[in-house]
């Protein structure tokens, strides 16, 4: 009996997994590089990891011939190496779940909720979370000198709907703003302005409705190197240098997002600033973070004991359930 195989869905660029990335196109945009890079850091490790547990591991890109590729490849289950826009619109959640094969993760409609800092945001408020204050700004949305000048100063501004740090730009005064909405209008059509926060930064790793832990991040930009939350040195401390209780407080604030965004299935980052005043301030919650062996998150596992083939397994393991169910469903000429 062959063993299961499963499906590694990353952005097309990065589909062989090759050890370098020396398969990646100089032609490429930016944003498409950076993203690529990390799902082939992500896709390589996972794909190591499932090999070790026993599985089979099928690269797959995700492009417009991804309905093909699974056919083709006859994958029981997926696992999604996707860290940037390809995984966080749903669309390829939705495809997985049209096509009956199992992933881990969240459904379509919560990873694009929370992919959506407008939309997300609006949900963690209503629950009474904090997040900073923001506006929208795009072609059906105007800020009036007023709005602006109410929002203070300096502020960051951010595509609508963008992960790794792409096209982020810190702004210290209003005439910035024409120059620094262009730049982040070329990853999506909308952006957020949002007032700049100061203090120490703080991730905190949520897997299903448990926390893992937290680690605070003191960023140091690389010269030379691309922009990017991950493409940045930096030190970091896990867990925080901060008490019991505050440690605590963030792990609450974390899972309390993690529910109200509905991505209790998974692997979740949610990046908070803890002022100065130790006032917190939820900046993102990733549904897809980075899953590479280096990552925030698999440090953090590391730190609680859990080893990075332990947290691959985990996501085995919230998978099989469906495909035993998924099986039992299907027709019986299908089985």
């Amino acid at each position: 009996m062959r063993p299961l195989t499963f499906g590694v869905l990353v952005s097309a660029p990065s589909a062989r997994l090759a050890p370098t990335t020396a398969d990646l196109s100089d032609g490429q945009p930016v944003d498409e590089t950076i993203e690529g890079l990390m799902d082939l850091r992500s896709g390589t490790d996972l794909a190591t990891a499932l090999r070790e547990l026993g599985y089979a591991a099928c690269p797959i890109a995700v492009d417009d011939d991804l309905d093909l590729a699974l056919r083709q490849a006859d994958v029981d289950a997926c696992l999604l190496a996707l860290h940037g826009r390809a995984g966080g619109r749903g669309d390829v959640q939705s495809l997985l779940t049209m096509r009956g094969l199992p992933f881990a993760g969240p459904p379509s409609a919560a990873v694009s909720l929370a992919f959506d800092k407008t939309r997300s945001r609006q949900v963690l408020a209503y629950h009474n979370l904090p997040t900073p204050a923001s506006l929208a700004l795009g072609p059906n949305h105007k800020a009036s000198d007023k709005a602006l000048e109410l929002l203070g100063w300096p502020c960051v501004v951010k595509p609508r709907r963008g992960g790794l740090g792409l096209g982020v730009a810190h702004l210290v005064d209003p005439e910035q703003v024409g120059d620094a909405i262009g730049r982040a209008l070329d990853i999506d059509d909308e952006v957020v302005l949002e007032r700049a926060l100061t203090g120490t930064e703080v991730q905190v790793v949520v897997m299903g409705d448990r926390v893992l832990g937290a680690m605070e991040v003191h960023r140091r930009p690389i010269p030379g190197l691309l922009g990017g939350k991950e493409n940045v040195d930096g030190d970091y401390v896990c867990p925080p240098q901060m008490s019991r209780g505050q440690i605590d407080g963030l792990h609450n604030l974390a899972r309390r997002a993690v529910s109200a965004l509905g991505l209790g299935d998974g692997i979740t980052r949610v990046d908070l600033m803890v002022g100065d005043r130790y006032n917190e301030a939820i900046l993102e919650v990733e549904p897809l973070p980075p899953l590479h062996r280096d990552g925030v998150v698999a440090r953090v596992a590391r730190a609680a004991g859990i080893s990075y083939l332990d947290l691959v397994s985990h996501l085995v393991e919230r998978v099989l359930p469906r495909l035993a169910r998924s099986r039992a469903s299907a027709p019986a000429f299908l089985q």
